[in-house]
């Protein structure tokens, strides 16, 4: 068995293992490439056993939040017809004609 210390959250052995949660993985699957998790990295000495240690930074940057602006206040009415660009049209389309009627 290999120690090893997640580094962000990952789901092994039936469970959901948290950034600095220390765990072991079979040999096998460590040696394997393919299948070793890619979110975890081999436990040093240093590392309490179960407790959180400082996560290594990883590459993926957080998500930004989007920004509110004062100034919009939200669509007036229902939003359809902003949504829309503007009012439903006051004509129909046509009924399409077919000069070969069946039955006649």
């Amino acid at each position: 068995m290999v120690d090893v210390v997640a580094t962000e959250r990952g789901y092994f052995g039936g469970a959901r293992r948290e950034p600095g949660e220390r765990f072991s993985l079979p040999d096998a699957l460590w040696k394997d490439e393919k299948r070793r998790p890619k979110w975890v990295r081999l436990a040093r000495a240093s590392d309490k056993t179960g407790a959180k240690a400082d996560v290594e930074p990883s590459d993926k940057k957080p998500a930004a939040k989007p920004t509110k602006s004062a100034t919009s206040a939200g669509p007036e009415g229902n939003g359809v017809q902003e949504a829309l660009g503007g009012p439903a049209p006051d004509w129909l389309a046509p009924e399409i004609q077919n000069s070969s009627q069946p039955g006649d």
